[in-house]
């Protein structure tokens, strides 16, 4: 399937393109192929709108752009490094400006998404095949537009607040320079337009694949964005604020979890590591259908996930190939962690692969310094067919990107309740679900039942027991600046995270569990470490051997210099550097180059 979608996409293109031209929307009128031909037959009709996505696709601008420097820096994901004056560096860290290069390119790319989709919207109800033998195939068409530009807006909006916003598709003599329009208005607009959108698109186990929208998805799409409206954002330079009627949007978004959930349509995979894991081999996992909707990449030919997220890997790494590894994350995300929690060492590892030539492919200690950990849900070891020996330098692994879990929407709906009804019993099963698969069930009673009915006590309570969760649920995903967005929690997080791993270096007394000397050594396939003490100290460590285990220095008391005069506590301040929660500035200003196009109807006045 994924493939096929591919290979449609690279030949509709060629026939459905959107080119820049001078409105600062970057996009064109209907070509005469779409205006007379492109709806004709479902065919067609079909490629016009897996088109909409190929702005998301091929120019990574999930990947290179919104999932990753864009999600940056929270508390969970961030950029290390020591160059503030380098583009992405100042992007990540709240420091970018109109001229820095990273803005342009997703703004165009997102607006050519949404004329691609207004395109489809327009034509479909009025094509031949809207009536007849293809009427349900059209509408799922059509339901499928309409789910994709309200993603593409929810990336804009979350992105740059109150945007430029038009649902039809550019004619001649237009109006090209259009004015921000209020995000309250986007949303109720597109929030009702998925309730129309989740009438036409079946279910994923009727329809099959998980790489094209399905109703779970946009009931989940749908959740996302009420709780988006419901939180909070930056309004004007000194104003955050909820949406207008942002009660309601909670009743929404309980409203669509909870029937996601009474669906049967969906369910907890029972093994956290396989979601990850299947995505890796080039399958679908159908029988839970715990991925709502995932972009399909093509293998060599587009998709970088474990090339700029996850475990790293040298460029020489003959066995599993290279990774950049661009998002990193932090020995305090590792040790937030419950010790028996399942989820710890599948997203957040204490080794990687940064070793090549005669070592090529073996595990090593991440002793060398703090910058070295990664969200490790996405792992070049894990893709089969291995993409090592003469492919371990190509980009493009083809690894899909998961846009939303079921284990989201179970979250969700626990959020949403909590916040209409405080902790009922509902809210808590909830919880209660994603902790089972956590822990092992011998666990259950003390890791699952009291500890859900500990903070279960009050809203208040429950409430930060479902921000924590969603850090160990969803880390390396790329969805936990946006969280922390609309609880309006950026700034208090990224403080506790900057404190917590200057604590766990200057072995502060809650972290005396945290090892000062670890000891490893590698299991009998000669590759896979194998971990002595990842949880506690070994007394009298600096003198005592362990028969068969490498001894190394581990986080406590490493103050030394690592890269120049950069010290192991300034590689932790330099996370959300740029963030200022008296500004509460997570907003990226417009690009100058747009604003120039736009006529003078663009400013960045809004900003603090």
């Amino acid at each position: 399937m994924k493939n096929n979608i591919i290979n449609i996409l690279l030949l509709f293109v060629c026939m459905f393109t959107i080119v820049s031209c001078e409105d600062f929307l970057n996009t064109e009128s209907k070509s005469n192929f779409t205006e007379e031909t492109a709806f004709n037959n479902l065919d067609y009709a079909t490629k016009a709108v897996l088109a909409i996505t190929n702005n998301l696709m091929f120019t990574e601008t999930y990947e290179a752009y919104m999932a990753y420097f864009y999600a940056m820096d929270n508390d969970i994901e961030f950029r290390s490094g020591t160059d503030d004056t380098n583009a992405a560096n100042l992007f990540c860290r709240y420091q970018a400006d109109d001229n820095n290069m990273y803005l342009e390119g997703t703004w165009t790319r997102l607006y050519t998404s949404v004329e691609r989709a207004n395109v489809c919207i327009d034509n479909l109800p009025k094509s031949p095949i809207w009536e007849g033998e293809y009427a349900d195939e059209a509408r799922r068409l059509y339901g499928e537009a309409l789910t994709l530009r309200a993603l593409c807006y929810l990336n804009l909006i979350w992105h740059w607040g109150d945007v430029p916003f038009s649902v039809k598709s550019v004619q001649n003599g237009d109006n090209y320079f259009l004015p921000r329009t209020d995000r309250d208005e986007i949303y109720e607009y597109l929030i009702a337009d998925l309730d129309e959108a989740q009438k036409y698109v079946p279910w994923l186990r009727d329809m099959g694949t998980a790489e094209r929208v399905t109703k779970g998805y946009v009931k989940g799409l749908r959740a996302r964005m009420a709780l988006a409206y419901a939180g909070y954002s930056s309004r004007t330079p000194t104003e955050t604020r909820r949406g207008r009627h942002w009660q309601e949007y909670y009743e929404i978004a309980r409203k669509e979890c909870r029937e996601v959930m009474e669906s049967g349509k969906h369910a907890l995979n029972p093994n956290f590591a396989t979601i990850f894991k299947t995505m890796h081999e080039y399958k679908q996992e159908l029988q839970y259908g715990e991925v709502l909707y995932e972009l399909p990449y093509g293998r060599l030919k587009s998709g970088r996930v474990c090339i700029y997220v996850g475990m790293a890997h040298t460029s020489t790494d003959f066995r599993w190939g290279m990774s950049s590894a661009w998002v990193n994350t932090s020995p305090y995300y590792f040790y937030s962690f419950d010790t028996k929690d399942l989820r710890r060492n599948v997203s957040c590892e204490l080794f990687n692969y940064n070793s090549g030539g005669a070592n090529a492919g073996l595990q090593r200690m991440n002793t060398a310094w703090i910058n070295t950990f990664r969200p490790t849900k996405w792992r070049k070891s894990w893709i089969n067919p291995s993409m090592g020996g003469d492919l371990m330098g190509n980009a493009f692994t083809g690894v899909n990107w998961p846009l939303m879990r079921y284990a989201d929407i179970v979250l969700m709906f626990a959020e949403a309740e909590n916040e209409l009804s405080g902790p009922t019993q509902a809210a808590k099963d909830a919880l209660a679900s994603i902790r089972k698969r956590a822990f092992d069930p011998s666990l259950w009673d003390t890791k699952v039942t009291r500890y859900v009915d500990s903070v279960a006590v009050g809203k208040a309570d429950f409430f930060n027991a479902i921000v924590d969760e969603r850090a160990w649920e969803f880390g390396g995903e790329m969805v936990r600046k946006y969280d922390l967005i609309r609880w309006n929690l950026l700034g208090a997080k990224l403080t506790q995270a900057r404190e917590g791993n200057l604590k766990i270096i200057n072995n502060a007394p809650e972290y005396q569990h945290v090892p000062d000397q670890i000891y490893w050594k590698y299991s009998d396939d000669g590759y896979t470490i194998d971990i002595y003490n990842p949880d506690f100290r070994v007394p009298n460590a600096s003198s005592t051997t362990i028969p068969g285990y490498t001894r190394n220095a581990w986080m406590s008391n490493k103050l030394t210099e690592v890269s120049g005069t950069l010290t192991y506590p300034q590689y932790c301040t330099k996370m959300g550097l740029g963030f200022d929660p008296a500004k509460n500035n997570h907003l990226y200003p417009i690009a100058a180059t747009v604003i120039i196009r736009s006529n003078g109807s663009l400013n960045n006045d809004m900003l603090p």
